[in-house]
């Protein structure tokens, strides 16, 4: 039978009543309020918080719960044409796509920022030693001080009881103090939810070089400090993390608990068995959410090479930011929503300003659109994933001028973006099994063709792979398929 925390409701009561002491307290003069009784409430606190590790500590030293790595779901659209699609013109009488269902790209958030009253020195620890370490994080060199006790800690072995003495050391070494550092560079850095994890995996390497169970161990207590759902599984003779996100991840194991899937990730490929716990530790309840609200802003130097096309009679040429690139190639599979919505690097919108507008500029609605049609169906290499990559990769916008090919998903998402930025068109995707094109909302005007028609708003096909498809378009094989209408916005 499930164990449940039986002091849940009191604890909560308590905190809420420190949290209102403590904001009562930070907006009185310090004449006001004396000292002695900041460090009582500071201490009461304390012991709050201590409660809860404590009770956490001993439920970790019990026996862990077996459960079956279940193999990383295949990312969707594994078959598709080997050869750049050509536009089948046979059978063009305007129709309208029966839709399956549809898919909102969700909310999109700027990240959680730590309550930092939360986080604090024992009023009764006095001064401790610190240590400085740099995290090199995408070009990015970030400083950070830490307990020096922490770097020194050692785990003894992965079982339960092993695990729960250094999660207790991790406590006692004031871990929880890099937590206020973490989430400044987070927000300094404009990172989501994932490239929070991503900087505290960095961070944890740098504490812990070569030593992945200790990494491993740090990062999950850092998360859940956080109030992430991000747990400890042991699998053989080594510890990994589980992640709860909010959106599905592809071709990444998982396991799940009470119907919820925990993605894992460790320093080599996991399957088989896993043995971890189904309780996590009070207030660490939220997934990750994998959406980019804001393009991160990493180190600044630029791709070594530089994306050329020439399009009629005019050169286009980009340049990427290469940290931006590394962070993204290290980003899990996850669904096309994601990319969909993702936020575009000021610099990289600027160059589409720049580069692209001139293209369209003075053209009519549909002109505009069977222009950047053309572009996108002539202006790249086509390619696979499987073949250039030998697996699935959906690209954020910039990896198309960064790579030497793309596919259908890939250039129906960017496409959608441009159609956003430059003409203000409220644009869908339309997923198939095999293939991805876009639905475009051209205000104001009817146009014959293969189109949707979404809450009263006529949505016209375009595809920016088909060569010859222009607005209203689509092959013929996909007319009388159900599409998945993937919300851009």
């Amino acid at each position: 039978m499930k164990e449940r925390y039986t002091i849940i409701s009191p604890l909560v009561c308590i905190f809420l009543i420190f949290c209102c002491q403590f904001s009562i307290i930070d907006s009185v003069s310090a004449q006001v309020v004396p000292d002695s009784y900041r460090q009582q409430k500071q201490q009461e606190y304390q012991n709050f918080r201590d409660s809860i590790h404590d009770d956490f500590v001993r439920y970790l030293e019990q026996l862990w719960q077996e459960y079956q790595l279940i193999t990383g779901e295949p990312s969707p659209r594994n078959i598709k044409p080997v050869e750049q699609p050509v536009l089948d013109t046979a059978d063009s009488i305007p129709d309208t796509l029966k839709i399956d269902r549809q898919i909102p790209y969700g909310e999109l958030t700027q990240g959680r920022p730590v309550d930092e009253t939360r986080i604090m020195i024992p009023a009764d620890a006095g001064p401790f030693a610190k240590r400085n370490y740099t995290v090199s994080f995408y070009g990015r060199r970030l400083d950070i001080d830490v307990s020096k006790s922490l770097s020194d800690l050692a785990l003894s072995g992965i079982r339960e009881r092993q695990v729960a003495r250094f999660w207790k050391r991790l406590d006692e070494c004031y871990a929880e103090q890099c937590v206020a550092i973490l989430d400044r560079h987070r927000r300094d850095l404009y990172l989501g939810d994932w490239g929070l994890f991503d900087l505290v995996r960095h961070f944890s390497a740098t504490i812990f070089p070569g030593r992945p169970n200790e990494q491993n161990i740090l990062s999950v207590f850092l998360m859940d400090v956080m109030h992430y759902d991000v747990r400890i599984g042991r699998v053989d003779n080594r510890l990994v993390m589980l992640v709860r996100t909010g959106s599905r991840l592809y071709d990444i194991p998982y396991v799940e608990i009470d119907s919820i899937r925990y993605y894992a990730f460790g320093d080599a490929p996991v399957k088989g068995r896993i043995h971890t716990y189904d309780r996590q530790i009070e207030g660490a309840n939220h997934k990750l959410d994998m959406h980019l609200a804001y393009s991160p802003r990493l180190g600044g130097a630029l791709a070594a090479h530089s994306f050329t096309a020439t399009f009629s009679g005019r050169k286009v040429a980009f340049r990427v930011n290469q940290p931006l690139m590394d962070f993204y190639s290290h980003y899990p599979q996850t669904e096309l929503s994601v990319y969909a919505t993702a936020a575009i690097e000021e610099a990289f919108a600027a160059t589409i300003e720049r580069e692209i507008r001139p293209l369209v500029e003075g053209q009519n609605p549909v002109g505009a659109l069977n222009t950047l049609l053309e572009f996108m169906q002539q202006g790249f290499h086509y390619q696979t994933d499987k073949k250039q990559f030998g697996h699935e990769k959906n690209f954020f916008c910039e990896e198309n001028f960064y790579y030497p090919a793309n596919d259908c998903e890939d250039r129906a998402v960017l496409f959608a973006r441009i159609v956003q930025m430059l003409l203000g068109y409220d644009v869908v995707l339309l997923e198939y099994p095999d293939h991805v094109a876009t639905a475009v909302n051209i205000p104001g005007r009817k146009v014959r063709g293969h189109h949707i028609d979404i809450k009263g708003q006529h949505y016209m096909v375009c595809d920016p792979t088909s060569i010859g498809a222009g607005v209203g378009d689509l092959s013929r094989k996909y007319r009388n398929k159900k599409t998945n209408v993937i919300i851009t916005k």
